[in-house]
């Protein structure tokens, strides 16, 4: 026989979620766990790099968008996905970055593995140190192909 939750047994779990302690049986990971799991689940690409350009962590929405595994992707410069005249994007993103900015909903082209061109939105941000130092940046992208081509026949 199951025991039932008493009135006392509701408030103190509350007071203790309250207090800032997780209850078990309610949050099964702790939050660095919880936000991998929306990072890897998420349909948008979503990636990291260091002020350097190195890739440093790779979504399975960047899989998918963009056709090379995190083992591929992983370790190598970012500029494998992006068209060479398209560069000079990336030096003004590192600017932006170096001073702490964020780049919002920049529309632009990249490219795949298998060499085709794919139109995306980037969000852009700083990821920083304790200390407020920057060290590289997150990047979300989006495919707006669909959306462009709509645009493009009206």
């Amino acid at each position: 026989m199951t025991e039932r939750p008493t009135h006392s047994k509701l408030t103190e779990s509350l007071a203790r979620t309250e207090a800032g302690e997780a209850d078990s049986r309610r949050v099964p990971f702790e939050a660095g766990a919880w936000l991998a799991a929306i990072v890897e689940n998420s349909h948008d690409a979503i990636l990291s790099k260091t002020l350097d350009g190195i890739i440093m962590s790779w979504n399975a929405g960047a899989e998918k968008l963009f056709g090379y595994t995190a083992e591929e992707a992983i370790g190598q410069p970012i500029t494998m996905i992006i068209p060479e005249e398209r560069l000079h994007e990336e030096e003004a993103i590192i600017l932006q970055l170096r001073a702490g900015q964020r780049i919002h909903h920049f529309e632009t082209v990249r490219r795949r593995k298998d060499g085709s061109l794919v139109d995306i939105a980037l969000t852009v941000s700083p990821v920083k140190d304790q200390a407020g130092n920057v060290l590289g940046a997150s990047k979300i992208a989006r495919d707006i192909s669909a959306a462009k081509e709509a645009a493009a026949r009206h």
